[in-house]
């Protein structure tokens, strides 16, 4: 989303608008820091537009030359959204501040996008009251949605709908089965950054790296890509958890190959395919309400 927009603003505008996400770094030592950015936008004199982060924003920056904020993607929790839209309110600011939610409306039923709105609106009256928080909006709300009831999110995942998962889906299905499978201490790594490494599961001292590889072919077969990807990603969690012993995991829902798997011996990989995941699956009971709910709550590990 955020590279169309910047497309299309530049298409229609003839003004290339810079876009601020996790990706741009925090630390005002930086010198390509978020808030130098922003500050650089300010200083434009005339109409100018940023792409900014709800997430990346959500604290620690302001943006008082800016007077219309529009969220083209809703967060789940209507603080965050909330925190990001209060960058423009900051003392400093000379005009008044407009804030736009575009939603996609249909007469014949009620939207994804209604129904969100609807939620975020619910949570933030009871935010009002000192005694409920406002936290995420959970999967199982969304149950009025034509043709997505409650028991969709429910239903026990077979290796069938692992197959069918986004890859970042996919990862969350992993992370939720090794805390099903009793790990005390399950993170998602950040979408980029992650040294080769996409879950971290911990017990006190020992503990498992796994890459993760999702094939969408149903004929699809795996070369050695995640154990180099895993071995080159130990040194960095090593580092970060000092005194944990980590086996190192590279998993996938189809098949390596035999290249792979002479690789992994060598160094010391174990490999996880089909049909061990199939039998986890089987196992330990995991939902989509958890593969969301791990997704929204998860801390993400920046490395």
């Amino acid at each position: 989303m955020q590279l169309m927009l910047a497309h299309y603003i530049e298409e229609i505008f003839r003004l290339r608008p810079d876009v601020i996400n996790g990706d741009v770094s925090a630390s005002e030592a930086s010198n390509d820091s978020r808030q130098k950015r922003i500050k650089e936008f300010q200083a434009r004199p005339g109409f100018g537009a940023i792409i900014l982060s709800p997430v990346a924003v959500g604290f620690g920056v302001n943006i008082q030359a800016a007077n219309h904020v529009i969220h083209f993607t809703r967060t789940w929790n209507p603080a965050k959204e909330d925190q990001a839209t209060d960058r423009a309110y900051r003392i400093g600011q000379t005009r008044k501040v407009y804030v736009y939610y575009p939603v996609v409306c249909a007469q014949e039923f009620t939207t994804f996008d209604v129904l969100l709105d609807q939620l975020l609106y619910r949570k933030r009256g009871l935010s009002g009251d000192m005694l409920n928080g406002t936290g995420n909006i959970l999967p199982s709300e969304f149950e009025d949605v034509v043709g997505v009831g409650k028991d969709a999110f429910e239903k026990q995942l077979c290796i069938e709908d692992a197959d069918s998962l986004e890859p970042l889906y996919f990862e969350a299905l992993i992370a939720a089965l090794y805390k099903k499978r009793g790990f005390r201490s399950v993170k998602l790594t950040s979408a980029s950054g992650d040294g080769g490494v996409d879950v971290v599961a911990k017990n006190n001292n020992q503990g498992e790296l796994v890459q993760v590889k999702h094939c969408a072919s149903d004929t699809g077969i795996l070369g050695w890509d995640a154990v180099k990807e895993i071995v080159a990603g130990e040194r960095l969690y090593a580092f970060q958890f000092p005194g944990v012993h980590f086996r190192k995991i590279a998993l996938t829902n189809r098949e390596f190959n035999s290249n792979a798997y002479t690789q992994a011996r060598i160094l010391d990989v174990e490999l996880i395919s089909r049909n061990k995941l199939e039998n986890w699956l089987q196992d330990h009971r995991v939902t989509m309400s958890e593969i969301e709910s791990f997704l929204i709550s998860s801390e993400q590990i920046m490395v």
